[in-house]
């Protein structure tokens, strides 16, 4: 249950800035640094809600983000993608990396112990 809400909440982050962005130029680079935070958003509320990272949150923070930058620039451009600036497909490529990244699993570091078991009872 929490990690369909999990997936929920980005979605709607992702729904709320395209609404949001669509409004502004899509292009130079402020777009740009809008790309890279609504990944860091959506990512952040998918782990969030999760509770945890793993591969199929960094997917879906991914897709999330490039369908919100994809919204975004086809409401700023009255439905014409075709005449988006190179800065703005940046923005999409950006901040789909930065939602997999943000919500990518940790591996453990080697050097760590072990984690004690918790007491029965």
């Amino acid at each position: 249950m929490r990690f369909t809400l999990s997936l929920v909440a980005g979605a709607a982050v992702a729904y709320v800035a395209a609404l949001l962005l669509g409004e502004y130029a899509f292009d130079g680079l402020p777009v740009i640094g809008a790309g890279i935070v609504l990944g860091l958003f959506v990512s952040e509320a998918t782990t969030s809600v999760a509770r945890r990272r793993s591969a199929v949150l960094a997917l879906a923070g991914a897709v999330f983000t490039v369908a919100g930058l994809l919204g975004a620039a086809w409401i700023t451009t009255d439905h014409r993608l075709s005449i988006v600036d190179w800065e703005g497909w940046l923005a999409v490529a950006l901040g789909a990396a930065a939602a997999a990244f943000r919500a990518r699993p940790l591996r453990e570091r080697p050097d760590t112990p072990p984690a004690e078991p918790a007491p029965e009872g």
